[in-house]
Order: structure tokens, then C-alpha cells, then sequence
């Protein structure tokens, strides 16, 4: 039987306390000193200074710190029974703040078993009849900054898919019956992750760039909605009537 030992995290006013396997302590205490010593961000509740944790233990630990840390936050807010947008949404934290606590959950993706998705309501209800609407247009460049987003938080789930889907536009916006539609290039990739590389508004608002990545969002919204409920994508398909 694996004993276990107690964490105490404190961070501008702020305590987390959680336990974590005994054999895992003396890592988890190294990159704790570190994550409290660093100056990068600041934290208003509980949650998000957990949450912290786990993503400063994605970028700096192993990936069996990782699973001990994810795990206690899994106990703590008992995300095997309640989806992790409902407790933070339970937690009435302000925007930025919901934003890291997610990007700090989902970024640990990549190292975990990841637990079983607590059944949806919404999916399960027998006389419940789903009609998914795709978005549209909306008239500002702003769009972009939806997709940036999706990314920030859940890029462990999309990196792949954005990357392969990034590459493919932008091989074909080089086409020559087309290329000079696209004076600015098309580099979905790069527009989402370099501080100003997107191009302006009015670039944007062209229906050669705005229409191919009106779609590219909303699929990346459906990749995020299939990957945190658990179920296959064909799965997802037969729920909508």
C-alpha cells in the first residue's frame, strides 16, 4: 500500500495543502521551492495556485510529478464525478482566471492516464433532441483571437490537429491559381503562437482567409468537445438528432 505525504503550497497569500505519494515527495518539494521562487504570475485563489502548480510541473518536472500533482487536484475538486468546467464555474472565478486554471489542468494531457469524463447530462437525458450550429462570420477580424483561445488553453488536445491543419492551408494557399489572393501568407500555426505575427483586420475579413479558418475553429471546438467528454468523434455525431 502506497502511504503518502502532505504539500503545503503558499503564494501571495494564498494556501494549498494536498498529499502526494511518500515516494514522490522529495521531487515534488524541489519543484515546489522553484514554482513559489518564481515571479511569473500571481494567484488569487486556491485553484488557480493548484492549477499553477501542475502546468510548472509539466514544463519542469517528470511526468510522475505530474500524475501526483494532477492526481490530488483530481481528489480535491472530485473531477471524477464533476467535469472540470463546471467546477470552475462553480468556483465564479472572472475570466482570466477560469483560463489559467484550464490551461493548467488540460496541460497535463499529454502525461496522464487521463480519468474517465463524468457522464453529460445533456447527452444522457432520453427526451433530449441536439442540434449542433456551426457559427458564422461576424463581421470583425476579432475571430482570431477565438481561435488563440482554444489553443492557449487546450493545446495538448489540438496541437497535432492544428499543426498538420496549419501546414496543409498554408501548402495550398501557395497554389498558383491562388497565391495572390494571399499577400500575407497564411501561417494559421504561427498567427497562434508568435506575439503580433496575425495579419490586420481587413486581411482577415477576406473570404479567401476568414472562410477556410471559420471552419478550422469550429472543428477545433468539436476536438475539444469530443476529447474532454471521452467518447469517439463518430460517437459524438450519433447524439445529435
Amino acid at each position: 500500500m502506497t502511504t503518502s505525504r502532505q504539500i503545503q503550497l503558499e503564494r501571495d497569500s494564498v494556501v494549498v495543502t494536498f498529499d502526494v505519494p511518500a515516494h514522490r515527495l522529495s521531487a515534488i518539494k524541489h519543484l515546489a521551492r522553484k514554482f513559489i521562487d518564481d515571479p511569473a504570475a500571481t494567484f488569487f485563489s486556491a485553484i488557480e495556485l493548484h492549477a499553477g502548480f501542475i502546468q510548472f510541473c509539466v514544463d519542469n518536472g517528470s511526468s510522475k510529478a505530474v500524475i501526483a500533482v494532477f492526481d490530488a487536484f483530481g481528489l480535491i475538486y472530485d473531477t471524477a464525478a464533476t467535469d472540470i468546467h463546471v467546477v470552475v464555474q462553480a468556483q465564479g472565478l472572472e475570466n482570466a482566471a477560469a483560463r489559467r486554471v484550464l490551461k493548467g489542468y488540460f496541460s497535463a494531457w499529454s502525461f496522464c492516464p487521463w480519468p474517465a469524463a463524468p457522464q453529460s447530462a445533456l447527452f444522457s437525458a432520453e427526451n433530449t433532441r441536439l442540434m449542433a450550429i456551426f457559427g458564422g462570420q461576424l463581421g470583425a477580424g476579432s475571430y482570431l483571437d477565438e481561435a488563440m483561445w482554444l489553443f492557449d488553453v487546450y493545446r495538448p488536445l489540438l496541437v497535432d490537429f492544428v499543426t498538420c491543419m496549419s501546414a496543409f492551408l498554408h501548402r495550398e494557399s501557395q497554389d498558383k491559381r491562388v497565391v495572390r489572393m494571399y499577400s500575407k501568407g497564411f501561417d494559421v500555426l504561427r498567427w497562434l503562437t508568435v506575439a503580433d505575427a496575425a495579419p490586420g483586420e481587413a486581411y482577415l475579413l477576406l473570404s479567401p482567409v476568414c472562410m477556410p479558418l471559420f471552419s478550422l475553429i469550429q472543428m477545433m471546438h468539436i476536438m475539444v468537445l469530443y476529447k474532454t467528454l471521452g467518447i469517439p468523434p463518430g460517437d459524438l455525431v450519433k447524439r445529435f438528432k
